[in-house]
C-alpha cells in the first residue's frame, strides 16, 4: 500500500516565488498546486482539498489575512492549516507563533526549513 502524498496549496501573487516553492516542495514529495490570485484561493481549495495552505500575506485585492479568514469560516475548509509567508517582517520576528497560534515565516525561506515547518504542523494530523 502506498502512502498518499500530502497536498499543499501555495498562494502567492509573485509567480517566481510561487513556482520556486512549488518545485521545491514537489522535490520533497508533496503534491503542490500554485495559485497566483488570492481571489481564487478558496475556489482552488475546494477543487484541490489541500492538507495545508501556504499563504502570502501581502497580495492585491485580498490579502492573506482576508483569505485565511474566509478559509477558517468555510464549513468544509475551516480546519485546513495555514502557514503565512511574508517579506514584511524579519526572520527573528517569525520564530514564534503569535497569540492566536498562526505561523508566520519570513521570505525567502530555505525549502528544507519550510518542509520541516510543514511537517511539524501536519504531524499530528498524519496517520501513523
Amino acid at each position: 500500500m502506498t502512502e498518499q502524498k500530502l497536498k499543499i496549496l501555495v498562494v502567492d501573487d509573485e509567480a517566481p516565488i510561487g513556482q520556486v516553492l512549488k518545485a521545491g516542495l514537489e522535490m520533497h514529495g508533496f503534491t503542490v498546486r500554485y495559485e497566483a490570485r488570492s481571489t481564487d484561493a478558496i475556489k482552488t481549495c475546494l477543487e484541490f482539498h489541500p492538507d495545508l495552505v501556504l499563504l502570502d500575506v501581502d497580495m492585491p485585492v485580498k490579502d492573506g489575512g482576508q483569505v485565511a479568514s474566509e478559509l477558517q469560516s468555510h464549513p468544509t475548509l475551516g480546519r485546513t492549516p495555514v502557514i503565512f509567508l511574508t517579506s514584511l517582517v524579519k526572520k527573528e520576528e517569525t520564530a514564534r507563533r503569535n497569540a492566536s497560534g498562526e505561523i508566520f515565516l519570513s521570505k525567502p525561506i530555505p525549502i528544507a526549513e519550510l518542509v520541516a515547518r510543514i511537517r511539524a504542523v501536519l504531524q499530528p494530523q498524519t496517520p501513523h
